[in-house]
Order: C-alpha cells, then sequence, then structure tokens
C-alpha cells in the first residue's frame, strides 16, 4: 500500500474514532477501542468507501476489525 493510501485511512480513523493527530492508529482494534461500536463501525466502512471508491461487501466488511485488516482489505482490491 501506497503512503498516501496509509495516510488517508490513517485520516479517516482519526475522524471516526475522534483521534489526536498523534494516535497510533496501526494499534486500533475494534476489541480494544470502545468507541468502536456498530454505528462507528458502520461509518468507517462508509468513509472508505467515499475515500478510496470501493464498493464493500458486507461480508468483507465484518472482517475489518483492525486498522492493519482495513489496510490488507485495501491492498487486496484496489480502487
Amino acid at each position: 500500500m501506497d503512503t498516501d493510501h496509509s495516510q488517508k485511512l490513517a485520516e479517516i480513523f482519526r475522524a471516526v474514532f475522534n483521534l489526536t493527530d498523534a494516535a497510533d492508529v496501526s494499534k486500533v482494534r475494534q476489541i480494544n477501542h470502545a468507541a468502536w461500536d456498530s454505528l462507528a463501525h458502520v461509518t468507517l466502512i462508509s468513509a472508505i468507501e467515499s475515500e478510496f471508491g470501493l464498493a464493500i461487501d458486507i461480508g468483507d466488511s465484518m472482517d475489518m476489525t483492525s486498522f492493519d485488516a482495513v489496510l490488507a482489505y485495501l491492498e487486496e482490491h484496489p480502487a
């Protein structure tokens, strides 16, 4: 994944989860981040679809439970 995509994804995570610019988004996982509830998950997937021009299948979206998992998805499904 190129740096630009990674940076855009980091911006999305910061916006959706209200994180500071200094926050290490690579550590954000659904299991350890209280703000990552079902509504936040839908918001995250919608923002990713919009930013990267994708239509993410519901099954795939359920596997996107961390920053790294989303990056891996984007690498496998380039826009």
